[in-house]
């Protein structure tokens, strides 16, 4: 039976790399056994790579040769398998924690190619523990968006170019393998954010109780030595007994009291003037007023002009 000892560098990542993309599309189950043969293989890979030491600190993108070009992303693909390969719950955090090492290691070996300039810190503060990932601007998202989708076109156009000809250029094998590491530069960024996330809502749900917050300090009080007295009165006593907290104030009479006053009060004022009697009609046809003989005289009319009941329409029999 062949071991991975047996295999070459190229065919182990091969393999594994087959491995990823079927998983990722979907095209074979998703076992927890694929996802750990593929990163056996892969970590395989990894330490005969360490052993011929292909990448260096100081080296540019350029003067590393196409073929090894495409062993940049080993790290990105560990990261990828370890973040999706367990359901299980228990194991899950373990997972997590080794997609983010391997993802932060492919980032700091980008960086030392000069292909990223910052890179995310793998612990958050204290401060941020319960925290999620602060969201960034719109426009900063949407950019990122683009040159994915465009980084993910221009990668499916050179796979078909390098499918489709007989003797694949170089330069088109530099190509794909560069725009592959410039999209898993911007997949790891944003796969490190999420599982950070992901350990905290895990680590709240193990342990709800603790604070989503920073505690306040609390008021420091004086403390009581000895015994003490209490010294009160008896507004004091009313309010807290009967009135409750907070009453504006003790009665100051009785209710037989206020009625008492208010009568008192209400004898001591004057009292008004009688109203006059109202004028009968006889002597209201006596007052000498040219201005009431007026309105009289329009009321006749009025009268004579408008009979009562004429302007019922309705109702007759």
């Amino acid at each position: 039976m062949t071991t991975n000892d047996d295999l070459t560098i190229a065919e182990l990542f091969d393999f594994a790399f087959d491995l990823q993309q079927k998983l990722e599309a979907n095209k074979i189950e998703q076992k927890r056994e694929t996802f750990t043969t593929a990163i056996d293989r892969l970590k395989s890979a990894e330490e005969k790579l360490d052993e011929l030491h292909l990448f260096s600190d100081n080296e540019d993108i350029s003067e590393v040769a196409s073929n090894e070009l495409r062993y940049f992303i080993i790290y990105a693909l560990i990261g990828w398998l370890y973040e999706y390969r367990s359901p299980d719950r228990e194991q899950r955090l373990d997972d997590i924690h080794s997609a983010i090492s391997y993802f932060l290691k492919y980032l700091h070996l980008c960086k030392n190619y000069g292909l990223v300039q910052h890179i995310p810190r793998e612990q958050h503060d204290d401060n941020d523990k319960y925290r999620l990932h602060a969201t960034e601007d719109r426009q900063t998202r949407i950019q990122k968006l683009k040159e994915k989708k465009a980084l993910e076109k221009s990668i499916a156009k050179l796979r078909e170019m390098a499918q489709d000809a007989d003797r694949v250029d170089d330069e088109i094998k530099r190509q794909l393998y560069t725009e592959q590491i410039k999209w898993w530069i911007q997949q790891a960024q944003e796969d490190i954010a999420a599982l950070k996330d992901e350990i905290k809502l895990l680590q709240f749900s193990k342990d709800p109780h603790l604070q989503m917050t920073t505690p306040t300090a609390s008021t420091n009080k004086l403390p009581v030595d000895g015994p003490f007295t209490i010294v009160t009165t008896k507004d004091r006593l009313y309010k807290e007994a009967i009135g409750g907290a907070g009453y504006p104030s003790v009665p100051t009479m009785t209710v037989q009291e206020f009625y008492d006053d208010l009568a008192k009060r209400q004898a001591q004022q004057p009292a008004p003037p009688p109203k006059p009697a109202p004028l009968s009609d006889e002597q209201l046809n006596e007052i000498d007023d040219s201005t009431h003989r007026q309105n009289v005289r329009l009321m006749d009319e009025y009268k004579d002009e408008n009979p009562r009941g004429s302007g019922n329409r309705y109702n007759r029999s």
